[in-house]
């Protein structure tokens, strides 16, 4: 199942899984609350709190994600 959501970032968190960065995040996609983490490698600098993202999924992991301007 392909997915793709576009949110306003509520919250971000820089988390390392054995070495690795992610960023967990919690996007407003309308009125739904969604958390994601995606690693690094998807977005960098870090995504921060007000940006807004369209976040691509393949059943249900992240394979794209980009910052995008606020509607």
């Amino acid at each position: 199942m392909y997915e793709t959501l576009e949110g306003s970032v509520l919250q971000a968190r820089i988390a390392s899984i054995h070495g690795a960065v992610f960023y967990d995040v919690v996007l407003q996609t309308g009125d739904t609350v969604r958390r994601l983490r995606f690693q690094d490698t998807f977005l960098n600098p870090a995504p921060e709190a007000g940006e807004y993202l369209q976040i691509e999924l393949i059943l249900g992991n992240v394979s794209n994600v980009q910052r995008i301007p606020a509607p």
